[in-house]
């Protein structure tokens, strides 16, 4: 793949990336309402379980969602990297890998924490151990996606490319979404909770990343030519 990154796809890319992130938070709460009848409240990236719920041992399921879904959003990214696949079936199956954050699912359990700890720290009730467990899960699951993303890549600088793609959304979250967004939040900016469980804030958010990616969606196959 010769990569061709213009700033139309890169518009796109985030969009995707924030979409992904929103997705994400969103199936945790749903799946919190399902199990418990009612909203948790949630910020762009703490969630809960609303009070009545809260010892609800079944409240582990709504854990796992998040997680789940971002692994299987990163395999349908995988299925759409093979040989008989269209050039713009790869180039949006690239994007949807990266831009489900690979990197920080590692990130997360290598600083201590993320949703996959709490779930194995919950059987076993070592949290040191359940660290370097998931670690180890989540680079076996992450592993061939990546794998063949970067096997795809043909531009001479192959490995730069490959970690811009790998850790650059990770940061541009950090930054845009857990910084200047949660920042906006907590200085009580649109802060009163509306639908979902969700601060006016973050519903405003997810409904325009959503209307971003819609218009510039078609940008998404374009990032390069595969072989």
């Amino acid at each position: 793949m010769k990569l061709k990154l213009t700033l139309k796809f890169v518009v796109a890319f985030l969009a995707l990336t924030f979409v992904m992130h929103e997705a994400h938070e969103i199936i945790h709460t749903t799946v919190g309402r399902i199990i418990c009848g009612c909203w948790g409240e949630r910020d762009f990236n703490v969630w809960g379980l609303c009070e009545s719920c809260d010892k609800n041992p079944m409240g582990i399921l709504a854990t796992l969602a998040g997680p789940l879904f971002t692994f299987i959003m990163i395999w349908i990214g995988y299925s759409l990297l093979g040989e008989t696949k269209t050039n713009s079936q790869k180039s949006f199956g690239f994007a949807l890998i990266f831009a489900n954050i690979p990197f920080a699912r590692l990130l997360n359990p290598m600083l201590g924490g993320g949703d996959e700890v709490v779930i194995v720290n919950s059987f076993l009730n070592n949290h040191d151990l359940s660290r370097i467990i998931v670690v180890i899960l989540i680079a076996l699951i992450i592993f061939i996606p990546l794998r063949k993303c970067y096997l795809l890549i043909e531009n001479k600088y192959k490995l730069a490319w490959f970690l811009l793609f790998f850790i650059l959304p990770t940061f541009l979250d950090l930054l845009i979404v857990l910084g200047i967004m949660n920042t906006l939040l907590n200085n009580g900016i649109l802060a009163d909770y509306w639908i979902l469980g969700s601060p006016i804030l973050v519903s405003v958010w997810t409904f325009f990343v959503i209307l971003v990616f819609l218009i510039t969606r078609k940008n998404i196959y374009s990032l390069g030519k595969f072989q």
